[in-house]
């Protein structure tokens, strides 16, 4: 009896590592695409506030910079595409993968979120004066950027259900989960079980 609770226990234990996995693969994704936006914002608005009577030369190379930034970001989201299709078993063959430093309610997402807001706030206001397109493309690529806090608690919150779905839908997924026991496993799983003793009162 013991030993099949120990087995379900692992199952589970498993079924969380891969579930983050997917998360984190989906969660980067959307993370290049909201920093690749925000910077062409910003980097579009230093532009357009370096077009006057006297062209702005540092104005530019921000703007230059923040567009080079965005570019880059944008391919990084092209590589996580790719990676996101990856059979996430042989993903987790020989190691376990390092869990997401990242939020993982909906509340922490939302003050990481506000954080964004209020810096967003705070540098427009604090620009506006001098430069109010740039301030208006500060605060937008900000509000853009407040959804990194979302983006990844929700993907973090729902990924054990997610992965419950992907299950259910793919056949052959769930099958090979069944039986599917990387190196790691039980070492990982014996040190969680130590971790989560320690902690208990």
């Amino acid at each position: 009896m013991t030993e099949k609770s120990d087995h379900a226990a692992q199952r589970a234990f498993l079924a969380q590592v891969v579930s983050e996995l997917i998360a984190v693969r989906r969660a980067r994704l959307l993370s290049m695409l909201v920093l690749a936006l925000a910077m062409l914002v910003a980097g579009l608005g230093a532009a357009m506030q370096a077009q006057g009577t006297r062209v702005d030369t540092v104005l530019l190379f921000s703007a230059f910079s923040l567009i080079m930034i965005g570019i880059v970001c944008a391919l990084g989201a092209i590589i996580a595409w790719t990676r996101i299709n990856r059979d996430v078993l042989d993903s987790v063959a020989s190691a376990r993968p390092a869990r997401a430093r990242a939020p993982r309610s909906r509340n922490a997402g939302m003050a990481v979120a506000i954080g964004f807001a209020v810096i967003g706030l705070l540098f427009g206001w604090m620009l506006f004066s001098m430069t109010p397109i740039l301030a208006v493309a500060v605060v937008l690529a900000c509000a853009i950027l407040a959804c990194l806090g979302p983006v990844w608690a929700n993907e973090l919150s729902s990924a054990d259900d997610r992965f419950a779905v992907i299950l259910d839908s793919d056949d052959e997924l769930a099958n090979r989960f069944r039986t599917y026991t990387p190196i790691w496993l039980h070492d990982a799983f014996e040190n969680e079980k130590a971790d989560r003793g320690r902690d208990r009162p």
